[in-house]
């Protein structure tokens, strides 16, 4: 669930940045580095819980699996 609060944040400071960056009188480039760099962050976020919730569930599976090994002796 706060993954949808974060993606909408992410929308708002991209899509203010892109559009200073495309009106306003400086450089492009800084807007859409801005945009990028918050989206990069969100995807990095999101693949690292991935990451983490799949190394505790084989961790968990480990265990589980020598707890029995342990039950069977």
């Amino acid at each position: 669930m706060r993954w949808i609060f974060w993606f909408f944040v992410v929308n708002i400071v991209s899509f203010f940045s892109l559009m200073k960056g495309l009106i306003g009188d400086g450089n492009m480039f800084v807007g859409a580095f801005i945009a990028f760099a918050a989206w990069a962050l969100f995807l990095r976020a999101i693949f690292l819980s991935l990451e983490k919730k799949r190394k505790m569930k084989n961790r968990d599976q480990m265990i589980d699996e020598y707890l029995r090994q342990q039950l069977r002796k």
